[in-house]
């Protein structure tokens, strides 16, 4: 790795991509696999922003039919139904490409939303959506839609949990899935890309972004973690995909006259919660006090609660989740569904994270749809810069391929597509395990350092491992996992105990969680 480091500028790639979120490394994929040489960049983990810290949620689309207020609204604003169509057809397309191929690991979830006396739609109205997105989504893709009556939803268990359900009219039901878990799928992809000729540089710094006279872009890149080497790299092309980073790298370039800024980051708090057992798998979703989305959805055996939807204006890589982030989700909760009896003391974890949602006027929290907005900045004196806004896990398919689409408009390959498979190269899952109750292994950790490119424990104990996740991950695990780690990046006795305590520290700030012993 070092000598391809100090080599990177020999020869120019087609394409330099900023950013190794899902959307960011699925894009490497697409583009390598067409024979582009690719260069993907991160100034942290793959997959261990955004991605992280996402939703996770694979919806079949029916909820982006909804109106704000009442259909009336599409009446005033036709154009905004045309919107709404269009990303639910997009939803539906990639939900049932996800439910065909199977590419990625899901696990199904039973969604209820309760339908009021007050909601901006009725029954046979979703009905219809419900019919809509079953025609966008085609064959293989059922999501199992029905809606129950007031005599069918007696017996569900979150009715009776409802704050308003003496107004409740009826009861939709439809099948979602989770990604399980997300920033493993974009490491996957981002190792895919690898197999087909890739360079992956993760907690690397893109700098110095400039197009010279010759026609490419030029950047410096400085890796941060383990020594601070610096290599020069061009490319014809940039994918700028750096997320709630998109307006700094396209500052960095240095533009000769102002440039629209692109994403608005928008913060997010979810909480991992417990709830009995008759709950596991079901899920509950709606509309919170001022009229933004609130779920209550399945996490194995446990559930989480939320999102909140914040205008961040921090230092960008500092998000966590703070007391009043957790006070207002606890407090939304319990006027959706107080029969969930769900306190401080039911929170597991939780975890915050910035959304790069599209810049609109008048949109102070960004402009919700259409998601994955590519950018053209030739217009804005970057010619063959292209950047991404409010890229989602859910089209992260479909958006690769609209950004390889839009590459091979300006370019092409310089090479011949490779022929070597993509998909997942499974762990070992042999030797000891990290603790007993997960598969985790200690040859799992040596093969995440190994082959993975993973740097830190939490790249492989959340994002490669995904032991984090499961709310009972234990202090011998993490001192098992570094001390397996240890010899691989040649940390001495007193680095590895550095490293646990920063990683116990990180999970205390960042989740929320205390270490079981």
């Amino acid at each position: 790795m070092g000598s391809d480091f100090s080599d990177l500028g020999k020869s120019p790639f087609d394409v330099l991509v900023v950013g190794a979120g899902i959307n960011g490394c699925a894009a490497a994929r697409e583009l390598s696999g067409l024979g582009h040489s690719v260069v993907l960049v991160d100034r942290a983990d793959l997959g261990g922003a955004t991605t992280a810290r996402s939703g996770r949620v694979l919806h079949c689309g029916l909820q982006l039919l909804a109106p704000r207020r009442s259909i009336a609204d599409y009446l005033k604003n036709p154009q905004e139904l045309a919107t709404r169509l269009r990303s639910a057809r997009r939803a539906a397309l990639d939900f049932g490409e996800f439910c065909r191929e199977r590419s990625v690991p899901l696990e199904p979830m039973t969604i209820f939303v309760p339908i009021f006396r007050d909601s901006p739609y009725t029954g046979w109205q979703i009905d219809f959506g419900a019919t809509i997105i079953r025609a966008f989504a085609g064959n293989g893709a059922s999501f199992q839609y029905r809606r129950l009556d007031l005599a069918e939803s007696r017996s569900n268990p979150y009715v009776a949990d409802l704050g308003k359900r003496d107004a409740l009219r009826s009861l939709v039901s439809f099948q979602d899935f989770r990604f399980y878990w997300p920033e493993r799928i974009a490491i996957d992809a981002a190792l895919a890309a690898e197999r087909n000729g890739a360079m992956l540089l993760n907690f690397t710094k893109v700098g110095d972004l400039r197009r010279a006279s010759d026609g490419l872009w030029h950047a410096r890149l400085q890796q941060i973690r383990d020594g601070e080497r610096e290599a020069d790299v061009c490319a014809r092309v940039v994918l700028n995909l750096a997320g709630v980073w998109v307006d700094d790298v396209i500052a960095s370039a240095t533009p000769k006259a102002a440039v629209v800024r692109k994403v608005v980051a928008v913060k997010g708090v979810y909480l991992l919660v417990k709830l009995p057992e008759r709950y596991r798998a079901l899920g509950l979703a709606g509309t919170n006090s001022i009229g933004e989305p609130i779920c209550c959805l399945p996490w194995d055996d446990l559930h989480y609660v939320g999102p909140t939807e914040t205008p961040f204006t921090g230092a960008l890589e500092d998000v966590r989740p703070q007391e009043e982030d957790i006070a207002f989700l606890l407090a939304e909760l319990r006027k959706f569904a107080p029969g969930l009896s769900v306190n401080r003391s039911s929170i597991v974890m939780a975890w915050a994270g910035l959304r790069p949602i599209t810049v609109r006027d008048g949109y102070p929290k960004g402009r919700r749809l259409p998601f994955n907005v590519i950018h053209d900045l030739t217009a804005e004196g970057m010619p063959n810069m292209l950047a991404l806004s409010w890229g989602i896990v859910a089209n992260h398919l479909s958006t690769a391929r609209a950004l390889a689409r839009a590459v091979s408009s300006k370019i092409r390959p310089l090479k011949s597509a490779p022929m070597h498979p993509g998909g997942h190269v499974a762990l070992p899952r042999t030797g000891r395990r990290l603790q007993d109750d997960y598969p985790a292994t200690v040859d799992d950790v040596r093969f995440c350092v190994e082959h993975e490119h993973a740097k830190d424990l939490n790249g492989v104990l959340f994002s490669r491992t995904g032991l984090g996740w499961t709310g009972r991950m234990t202090a011998e695990a993490v001192h098992v996992a570094a001390n397996a780690m240890a010899p691989l990046l040649s940390w001495s006795s007193s680095r590895t105990q550095d490293e646990c305590d920063a990683f116990r520290a990180r999970l205390k700030a960042d989740h929320c969680y205390e270490l079981m012993m």
